[in-house]
């Protein structure tokens, strides 16, 4: 009797638990399908109605598509998952600036198997203890110290496209390459003081594992069926990402590793190069600091999830905004223009590197990158999961949405930005800005997920575009109309940037 009762109980508790969740599914679906769409929930309208638009098409399909609504707000299911895509600056005040609206949205859970717990995937008292004792590693004095390694290696940049010119004289070259290997020589030197040399040695295999993770995670957003990790896995696409993610992850440990030895053989602060001059810390060093003070205890992995995110986070972003920046830059020669007589004012004829002094005085060049990142935004689009309901426009949306944050069309609403396809570096004169909502442009994001690296890429940005500038003009073999967008969580171009360079 005992026995029957303790089945039954069994029985009646697993009944209660799926009534209650049948319930609280039946309310969402009532509370989601009040909210505007093209398709009520749960019709997944994207797999749908895009499944004929092209790769290069999604982006800019989904814009027009949202374009649609008059309130900026449209929901969409993805394959089961909702997602309440967003554009106002009264919507992002409204999620931003909040603690509770922190949580990312169940997609970045596929970068878990690579970035672990760093933080752009980590939520909740992981998030705040990595953020807490990561902040001090961006503070203005250590970003300003690798403002040398930044310098030395656009000067590589610009050295590659002189020898690419000289190779293909007359020909454009592909700038948005040459862009991502300036960028990862950059970080992977400053977070991790590892000289890779990417751009002169372009057969690294950490490099090719990296296209190789940021293609398949995208393509698993897409393909419904890729995003059962045991149908994944046995895909040669979900191998191939495996051994892209060992590949990663060995790579990173093993600088943490050799940099624990050297650390233990001499004093990092005491260590100086063969000129006698104080090396620079990495980001690295700087949480090993942390570490074996015993001010914060960090294993082997939890440092490798962080530089990883500094690795990923901290070179493609600024890459996309350094190749669409020449690619405005290259279709509006006025622009360019005033560029030019800025740095000559500022520069004259001196081949020297910039100085801190001498970049803080390029104001007009500070105003091309902000309209750059207005029209470009790296990251067109984040996502955060709701952990309880909230109001928005009158509308309640049910805890278990997916808010996608779309910078992309916050930034091109012609409500906050006369004719917003218009490239003009006047926007962010201070006149300009002074009643602007400030969630009106939102490049870094804002609130306390904020970029944490935002000091770090505006000055490496500032300083690669200088390099460049200093040395060319530019002209863009696409118009802005021509140019198409590939389908990523970082704005990549479609069959690369083809760019003419003219030595000046």
């Amino acid at each position: 009797m005992a026995l029957f009762l303790i089945i039954v109980s069994i029985i009646l508790i697993s009944l209660y638990k799926y009534i209650l969740r049948f319930i609280q599914y039946i309310r969402f679906f009532i509370m989601i399908n009040k909210l505007p769409g093209p398709a009520p929930y749960p019709i997944p309208y994207i797999g749908l109605s895009a499944w004929n638009v092209k790769g290069e098409d999604l982006s800019t399909w989904i814009h027009n598509l949202h374009k649609k609504s008059k309130t900026g707000i449209m929901q969409l299911a993805v394959f089961l998952d909702s997602y309440l895509f967003i554009s106002k600056p009264r919507h992002m005040e409204a999620i931003l600036p909040k603690m509770e609206t922190i949580t990312k949205a169940a997609l970045y859970q596929k970068y878990n198997i690579w970035l672990g717990n760093g933080l752009i995937t980590a939520s909740g008292e992981k998030w705040f203890h990595n953020r807490k004792i990561l902040t001090p590693a961006f503070h203005f004095g250590v970003v300003d110290q690798f403002m040398e390694t930044m310098s030395e290696k656009a000067e590589i940049l610009v050295e590659c496209i002189e020898n690419e010119i000289k190779e293909n004289a007359g020909e454009s070259i592909d700038f948005y390459k040459h862009s991502v290997r300036c960028a990862l020589d950059i970080i992977c030197e400053t977070s991790m003081g590892a000289n890779i040399d990417v751009q002169r040695n372009q057969d690294i295999e950490y490099i090719k594992a990296l296209e190789v993770l940021l293609q398949v995670l995208v393509k698993r957003i897409f393909y419904p069926w890729l995003n059962y990790d045991w149908i994944f896995y046995k895909t040669k696409m979900g191998k191939d990402f495996k051994r892209s993610v060992e590949l990663t992850n060995n790579f990173t440990i093993g600088i943490i590793k050799k940099r624990r030895q050297l650390r233990k053989l001499k004093n990092s602060e005491d260590k100086r190069d063969e000129f006698g001059k104080r090396q620079k810390k990495a980001f690295l060093d700087l949480i090993l600091d942390l570490d074996e003070n015993e001010k914060v205890h960090m294993t082997d992995e939890e440092i490798r999830e962080q530089v990883e995110t500094f690795m990923f986070a901290g070179h493609d972003t600024v890459a996309s905004a350094i190749n669409w920046a020449i690619f405005n830059i290259g279709n509006n020669p006025d622009v360019q223009l005033k560029i030019h007589e800025e740095l000559d004012a500022v520069f004259g004829v001196s081949k020297v590197q910039a100085t801190m002094q001498q970049i803080a005085e390029l104001t007009y060049l500070d105003r091309v990158i902000k309209e750059n990142l207005r029209m470009c935004p790296s990251v067109p689009m984040i996502g955060r999961l709701l952990t309880k309901d909230i109001e928005l426009d009158g509308f309640t949306v049910p805890k278990g949405t997916n808010l996608g944050l779309h910078i992309f069309c916050l930034h091109r609403d012609p409500e906050i930005w006369p004719d917003p396809l218009k490239f003009d570096p006047d926007r962010f004169l201070p006149e300009n800005c002074r009643n602007r909502n400030p969630y009106a442009y939102i490049p870094f994001s804002a609130g306390p997920r904020n970029c944490i690296g935002m000091k770090f890429a505006l000055t490496e940005q500032k300083i690669v575009l200088t390099s460049i500038l200093r040395k060319f003009s530019v002209k863009s073999v696409r118009k802005f109309e021509e140019m198409k967008y590939q389908a990523n969580f970082v704005l990549h171009p479609h069959n690369g940037n083809p760019i003419y360079f003219f030595p000046r």
